[in-house]
Formats: structure tokens, C-alpha cells, sequence
């Protein structure tokens, strides 16, 4: 018995959202003595999890994922639940926004498989996710704005993380076999061209 496109998508937020979470979780534990706050390092590996499920998952599934997972976090930072969804959108949007921007700049699709491509998408995320998040603390959150310089070290931290993070995974994917898997998980988004 062969699964639907919605199940199997299904069955990756399941996984994806905790994996987040607990990427998160790690990230926090292996780099505490180098971050600024519960919200910023100088390394943040979850970051490429959000650039990864935005473009493999697909903008919607990949919004869930990141959504779902960053929500599981906010009983951790002892939020209130306005501030958990929000952050929580806010990390959610950012790979979203990037995405856009990307097509837009380069007036075609973004290619899985071209590292150029990821490179200049990472940088654009980890710019937009960076501003994103400030706009919001700003609103929201102004304990969070703890310093001018809390924001290019976050800017640094995800794109440290989102590129190592692509490498890894890309060296994983290629040595491991996995590579057609994923390539076909992009391509398997509702309404994307065959």
C-alpha cells in the first residue's frame, strides 16, 4: 500500500517538528558558553532546518514543520503563549521571506543541488530571520533587545549554522544515497511543475 502525498508530508512534520525542537535544544546545551541569549549564538545550527524544510518539505509543509517545532520550545523560554506564536511565526516566515527574495533576485526557481544557490539563500535567511526576529521583540518582547550588537551576531550565528548545517547534510545525502529522496520530496510540493 502506497501512501498519499498528503500522509507522507504528514509523517515528515511529525518528524521534523521535534527534530527541530530538539536541534534547538542541542544547539543551546553544545554553544551555551558562546550565546547572547536563549534566542541568539554565535552558532545556531537549527538554522538550516529551517532553510532545509522550507525547500524540501515545501512552503507550506515547511512553515508547519518550523511552526510546530519552534512552538514546542516556548514553554522552555517561559513565554506567555502570544510571545511563543510569535517567535515562533517569526522563525517560521523567515526561510519563507528568503525564498521569495531569492526568486525574485534571481528571477527563477532556487536549485536544491547547486550550492551557490544554498549559499545565497542562506545569507538571505539568516539576514531576514535576524530583522524579522528584532522587529518582532521589538514589539512584543523589548527584554530581548539587549544590545546594538545582539543583532549582526545573530545574523553570524544562522548563517554559521545554516552553512554548516548544508554542508553537512549535503556530504550526508550524497555518501548516504539519500540524495534522489530528497530531490523528490522537493519536487513533490502541490501545485510545483513536474
Amino acid at each position: 500500500m502506497r501512501i498519499g502525498l498528503y500522509q507522507e508530508k504528514i509523517i515528515w512534520l511529525a518528524l521534523c517538528a521535534p527534530l527541530f525542537a530538539l536541534t534547538h535544544l542541542a544547539n543551546s546545551w553544545l554553544f551555551d558558553h558562546i550565546a547572547v541569549s536563549n534566542h541568539i549564538s554565535w552558532i545556531y545550527l537549527p538554522a538550516f532546518l529551517r532553510v532545509a524544510y522550507v525547500l524540501i518539505l515545501g512552503p507550506i509543509w515547511g512553515f508547519a514543520a518550523i511552526f510546530v517545532g519552534s512552538s514546542l520550545l516556548g514553554a522552555n523560554f517561559e513565554e506567555n503563549l502570544l510571545q511563543a506564536c510569535l517567535n515562533a511565526g517569526a522563525s517560521a516566515v523567515s526561510p519563507l521571506l528568503a525564498l521569495g527574495l531569492f526568486k525574485l533576485l534571481k528571477e527563477r526557481q532556487l536549485r536544491i543541488a547547486q550550492p551557490s544557490d544554498l549559499v545565497q539563500m542562506c545569507l538571505l535567511y539568516a539576514l531576514l530571520n535576524a530583522v524579522v526576529h528584532h522587529f518582532i521583540w521589538a514589539y512584543q518582547q523589548p527584554e530581548q533587545l539587549l544590545s546594538v550588537s545582539q543583532l549582526p551576531i545573530m545574523i553570524v550565528g544562522d548563517l554559521v549554522g545554516a552553512l554548516l548545517g548544508a554542508f553537512l547534510f549535503t556530504l550526508l545525502m550524497r555518501r548516504s544515497g539519500l540524495y534522489p529522496l530528497i530531490e523528490r520530496l522537493s519536487k513533490d510540493k502541490p501545485g510545483s511543475p513536474p
